[in-house]
């Protein structure tokens, strides 16, 4: 017996949920309450949103904060600045640019290969009398 995908459980569910809805609003939509009332929640969301605006820009105004349109006007001019500035200063490429020797007071000395003794010890300390004698 195979499980039911549950993926297309979901589209079917989905599915019916939104023929349901869409029929209720096909037999109600020429009613002239569901205008007014539409119209009414549009006139208390613009409500709202005109009494949140100005409460924040009291807030900003009794903390001394910018608004967003004074952020936005600053980071357009700074936006022109950087460009004149840009345009001003000359490019500098990788190449024109050499590398400062290192701030030491030892001369600056190339390093050549040279062997380690390194290996010579440990095999010392291992108990190879072999190599001690050579």
């Amino acid at each position: 017996m195979a499980l039911p995908d549950p993926l297309k459980l979901y589209r079917e569910a989905i599915t019916r949920f939104e023929n349901g809805i869409n029929a209720l609003a096909a037999r109600h939509i020429d009613a002239k309450e569901v205008g007014r009332v539409i119209d009414q929640y549009t006139s208390v969301s613009f409500g709202l949103q005109h009494l949140s605006q100005t409460s924040l820009q009291r807030l900003h105004k009794g903390l001394d904060l910018p608004s967003r349109g004074e952020v936005d006007a600053l980071a357009a001019a700074l936006r022109r600045v950087e460009d004149k500035l840009d345009q001003l200063l000359p490019v500098f490429t990788s190449a024109a640019v050499a590398p400062s020797p290192p701030r030491t007071r030892r001369p600056l000395v190339e390093v050549q290969a040279t062997p380690l003794k390194a290996a010579t010890k440990r095999k010392r300390k291992a108990g190879n009398d072999d190599d001690a004698t050579a």
